[in-house]
């Protein structure tokens, strides 16, 4: 397996999205990954003539993709999600329509034919690592048409807000859309006083830092999900940080600081829920009106902070709106659910392999109680499930993690 099986899979894609006809229904999460790839492909469609309907989600759920796949009928495209749930995919569609999913996270196979899955790791590409969302997507661009070179720096940024680059640089395919941004002028490499790469979009004026960018296009998606930070946050993908967004932004970041701190001085002062491998907590409501993607991001900021221990899995909760934006108002009463690794786990995990990965125990454990299962990496992960299974979920992670240490 490698990239060029990737690709052969990609120009299959190509060939079936121009044979199924001239509008599509872009489906894409909503963290810099999501939003860049999301970027990437609306202006590679567009440029090809495509009409284009673009949906932001944050998880894969089975009722959010059942009703997706009853509303629209044009080609259904997924990015930088979907891959794990194809079978979920699959039974939403019953072979109505063509739909592709490009992701970066681990798959399991479609069970409709008219449901084509191009996911990197099927391919050997790793999706911790070697390829994001963003960079699949500029490689599906690329196909469409090679003038979508322009698009790489877009890829990059993605790249970058998935962390690819924490081991000091960004490597394989990343590195391959890296060089091609820096070629064209639109990237620069330095090198920081601890051997890490630094990169800097040159491509709108005066260099803007790629880091911070791409945590600023994750708060547009996650904190503003609700009102009109995904499309401010495409737009900053493509122009930089215009005007109009830096206001909206400062804005954004004032009503996450503020629900952060409090979390924060909460759980100094009544300590996590704790198992003998797992630190969980939940935040109920508390986040609202921001996205349950914040769980997420929350759990990544404390991962290293002192209150944490460094040796267990993080586990946050965040209860689900009902309404998702662009596609309706659902009777559910379910809860997000997040998990991190502090950096000495994280290292046992991906680099010793002397603890269990996310990406094996939350499906796992999901399927115990319930829970939906997608986008799972080995060091970040996520599922949904019903209000009052948030103990039995972590209890049934710890089960697999002891069943895991005791072989």
């Amino acid at each position: 397996m490698s990239k060029e099986d990737f690709l052969k899979d990609i120009r299959k894609g190509v060939d079936l999205l121009r044979a199924a006809g001239p509008e599509v229904a872009l489906v894409h999460h909503n963290d810099a990954d999501g939003l860049s790839s999301a970027a990437v492909l609306e202006t590679a469609f567009t440029r090809a003539g495509f009409a284009v309907h673009r949906i932001c989600i944050e998880r894969v759920h089975p009722p959010i993709v059942a009703r997706i796949h009853d509303q629209f009928a044009s080609t259904i495209f997924y990015v930088d999600l979907g891959a794990q749930a194809a079978p979920v995919i699959s039974e939403a569609n019953r072979g109505r329509r063509t739909t592709l999913i490009l992701d970066h996270h681990h798959p399991q196979p479609p069970t409709d034919p008219k449901v084509m899955s191009i996911a990197t790791e099927l391919s050997g590409l790793s999706g911790d690592m070697d390829i994001s969302a963003s960079t699949a997507a500029y490689f599906f661009a690329l196909e469409l048409d090679r003038a979508n070179r322009d698009l790489a720096h877009v890829a990059v940024l993605g790249a970058v807000g998935d962390e690819h680059d924490r081991e000091g640089g960004l490597v394989k395919e990343n590195r391959d859309a890296l060089m091609q941004a820096v070629e064209q002028g639109q990237v620069r490499i330095e090198v920081n006083d601890s051997g890490k790469e630094v990169y800097s979009l040159a491509r709108f004026g005066a260099a803007l830092p790629m880091a911070p960018l791409a945590i600023d296009v994750t708060t547009f998606g996650g904190v503003g999900y609700y009102s009109d930070g995904p499309d401010l946050g495409v737009r900053v993908c493509m122009e930089g940080l215009f005007p109009e967004a830096k206001r909206r932004l400062e804005e954004l970041r004032r009503i996450q600081r503020t629900a952060y701190q409090e979390t924060t001085a909460r759980l100094k002062r009544e300590g996590f829920r704790e198992t003998e491998h797992i630190q969980w907590f939940t935040v109920g409501d508390d986040f609202s009106p921001m996205g349950v993607k914040i769980i997420g991001e929350y759990c990544w900021d404390i991962r290293n902070e002192p209150f944490v221990k460094k040796d267990k899995y993080i586990v946050g909760f965040q209860h689900m709106a009902r309404v998702v934006p662009g596609v309706g108002t659902f009777e559910w009463a379910q809860t997000k659910a997040s998990m991190r690794l502090p950096t000495p786990l994280e290292h046992k995990v991906l680099v010793d392999r002397t603890m269990p990965g996310l990406g094996y125990l939350v499906p796992e454990a999901a399927r115990h109680v319930g829970g939906s299962i997608d986008a799972c990496h080995d060091y970040t992960a996520a599922t949904i499930v019903d209000i009052g299974k948030e103990e039995a979920l972590v209890g049934a992670m710890e089960t697999l993690v002891q069943d895991k240490l005791s072989k």
